[in-house]
């Protein structure tokens, strides 16, 4: 009796007892408060069982283990870096953390030397070394208890199992207030808050990509396309499009109490009092850049996909999409995306090529690049980048989107040698230094907007310029700190130079390119024509619009015919593309020349990287004449352009060395280096 006792307290202790002190730590560090973790515990119980039943039934994996207990104490220790993750998490960005996020862990390493000091990386290297020393003493020293486990024990173990999972199955199914989360997921800050941790991070798990709406079938889908007129004409004049995503970039002056030595906004203010402007809604709020950037430019929205993905990191990584760069391409535009940050950040080298752009721009494919006070390059590049991809080709029609990275977190003090900075009074206690950084850089890309419009200008082919916030900066701002808007609100304006007619009004980022098409007169693609013509206040116009982002991207293609609509691009890295024409030997120095070089080329010959110092656009210098190899050309096997034998070419590489092009190819024999050797 006194055994089974005891077996009884170890199962509560361990199954019952520990989950429960979980869920109250990891609610704890969501809400950043003990008190509020047990107020979410009275106020919504079942929510509460919900979420330690998911830790419970997680934890009772270790049953079956003979470590049992070690096993247990790695699953506790799972729950609680995930909880110590979110907390750390929610002082960089307003969104918590959710299963997508590992999908992002490249793209957090490159930019994580912004946000951490080189002590706080030494102490998270410390941190996780100590904790895998700790976890494999505890294996060696914990004793297998369960070496003689019963055919009978095993049984109890899967019991015990059945009946959480059963649990947890019945509320979901009975409880309306588990049930809610599915519906009520449009502010995922808010559901963390309301549902619990444990329960969201679990759901995102599982949520992914958009659910098969109820009715979809190919008859309804070509009912749906049927209501969409095709005898809207297309305009005859094409202007040149451009759309540029401004970084954390809002009208800071809607903040209540604040105010400035003077505007830090004024090119904004004056194109808002002129142009087509309004408040944009955007899908996330003090990070997630991309989901903006998904829902502008294909016109779909990310709240029909799972909790927080990101499109970017799942289909799109595989599947062609309709978007404006696909709409115009029909009518003979080309697509040219520019961004002053990497490349592969996002993965939008991949993805670029699945929505339709021609050709790439990123910080390594820039010269000319400075650097703000937190490492990030500054907006003013993108002004003569912008322009050149306009007149690349001035036969065809162009759209330009542009990605700006000035105004990211984090937000420090302002830059020491700043020429007469804007003064912030009345900002937050505690947010002063932050608040007067942000404000001086968002100020700095209003002059570059300036500088931007001043060349547009000048130009005379119809031009249209759409600017837009990606979404709020982390300030830890709230509802009521704003005089207008919401958290999930930033602002737009269409700028043009061919006078087209003024048409204020709020939108969501989805609706954003098909407006200004529909303003400026185009009318191509399903989506876009979509948007044009359904009522917006309609039930059925979300329903209908999932039904068609279901179709093209998880379904049978029938508002396509059965087939997919579009077809990767072959992106070209650069508005230009680095060009390598000769090396040669002068005065002792061994100088590559070409095109469009810039500080991320690195020289390749025989297959190996040249030691080398970038020194214009034009020239490399070698530190020495390479050494020809005895490999020879075989013409019966394929070669990459960089292992060609005795051959150079000029590589561009990110800050990782990860290859994003390379040049033509250029043999030794070719060059002025060979002249030399005879």
């Amino acid at each position: 009796m006194g055994e089974k006792l005891l077996r009884l307290k170890k199962f509560v202790t361990f199954y019952v007892l520990l989950p429960v002190i979980l869920d109250v730590v990891i609610e704890s560090l969501n809400r950043k408060s003990l008190f509020s973790a047990f107020s979410y515990m009275v106020e919504q119980p079942f929510l509460f069982l919900f979420n330690v039943l998911i830790i419970m039934l997680t934890l009772s994996v270790a049953m079956y283990f003979k470590r049992e207990i070690f096993v247990l104490v790695f699953m506790s220790v799972v729950w609680l870096l995930f909880g110590i993750v979110n907390f750390v998490i929610l002082h960089f960005r307003v969104t918590p953390f959710s299963a997508v996020d590992f999908t992002l862990i490249s793209s957090a390493i490159s930019v994580s030397g912004h946000y951490l000091t080189a002590f706080n990386v030494v102490m998270i290297f410390f941190a996780i070394a100590l904790l895998v020393v700790s976890l494999v003493v505890l294996f060696r020293k914990t004793p297998c208890i369960q070496k003689n486990k019963t055919k009978k024990a095993y049984m109890l173990s899967t019991f015990v199992v059945l009946v959480v999972i059963t649990s947890i199955f019945v509320m979901h199914k009975s409880s309306t207030s588990v049930q809610a989360l599915a519906e009520n997921y449009t502010n995922i800050s808010e559901a963390y808050e309301n549902y619990g941790f444990v329960y969201c991070f679990a759901n995102s798990i599982i949520d992914t990509g958009i659910k098969k709406p109820e009715d979809y079938s190919e008859e309804s889908v070509s009912k749906l396309k049927a209501s969409i007129s095709d005898k809207q004409k297309d305009t005859k004049v094409k202007p040149d499009i451009i759309m540029i995503q401004l970084e954390s970039f809002f009208d800071i002056c809607d903040v209540k109490k604040i105010s400035f030595s003077r505007d830090p906004l004024p090119n904004f203010h004056r194109l808002q009092k002129e142009y087509t402007n309004g408040q944009l809604t955007v899908p996330t709020v003090g990070a997630g850049t991309v989901n903006t950037e998904f829902e502008v430019l294909t016109g779909m929205s990310q709240h029909d996909f799972g909790v927080s993905e990101y499109p970017y990191k799942t289909v799109l990584k595989s599947k062609t999409s309709e978007s404006i760069c696909n709409d115009l391409a029909e009518i003979g535009y080309t697509s040219h995306a520019v961004h002053n940050n990497t490349a592969t950040f996002y993965g939008r080298n991949k993805v670029f090529s699945n929505l339709g752009f021609d050709s790439f721009t990123s910080v390594e494919y820039m010269n000319n690049i400075t650097l703000n006070p937190n490492g990030w390059a500054k907006d003013d590049v993108m002004v003569d980048e912008i322009l050149r991809t306009l007149n690349t080709n001035r036969e065809k029609p162009c759209f330009t989107f542009g990605i700006t990275v000035q105004s990211h977190g984090k937000y420090n003090d302002v830059d020491p040698d700043a020429k007469d900075p804007i003064e912030v009074y009345n900002s937050p206690e505690g947010k002063e230094d932050s608040y007067r950084y942000y404000v001086n850089e968002i100020n700095e890309v209003d002059q570059m907007i300036g500088r931007l419009i001043s060349a547009l200008e000048k130009r005379k082919k119809p031009t249209v310029l759409v600017l837009y916030g990606d979404h709020l900066p982390s300030l830890e701002l709230t509802n009521e700190d704003l005089n207008d808007g919401s958290l999930y609100e930033t602002q737009y304006i269409v700028w043009n130079n061919y006078g087209l007619k003024e048409k204020d009004q709020d939108l969501t980022a989805y609706q954003l390119y098909s407006e200004v098409l529909d303003q400026v007169g185009i009318h191509q693609g399903l989506i876009t024509k979509y948007h044009q013509q359904a009522d917006r206040s309609s039930d059925r116009y979300k329903e209908n619009l999932r039904t068609l982002e279901y179709d093209l991207l998880y379904g049978e293609n029938y508002a396509y015919g059965g087939e997919a609509p579009f077809e990767a691009t072959d992106l070209q890295m650069g508005t230009q593309p680095v060009k390598l024409e000769n090396v040669t030997v002068r005065n002792g120095k061994v100088i590559v020349h070409g095109q469009n070089f810039t500080p991320y080329c690195k020289v390749i010959f025989d297959g190996k990287e040249l030691e080398s110092k970038w020194l214009d656009e034009h020239r490399i210098e070698l530190k020495e004449i390479p050494e020809r190899s005895e490999r020879k050309l075989d013409k019966n096997k394929s070669y990459e352009p960089d292992k060609l034998p005795n051959t150079f070419v000029v590589e561009v590489q990110n800050g990782d060395s990860v290859k994003l092009s390379c040049s033509n190819p250029v043999r030794f024999k070719d060059t002025s280096l060979a002249e030399e050797a005879q």
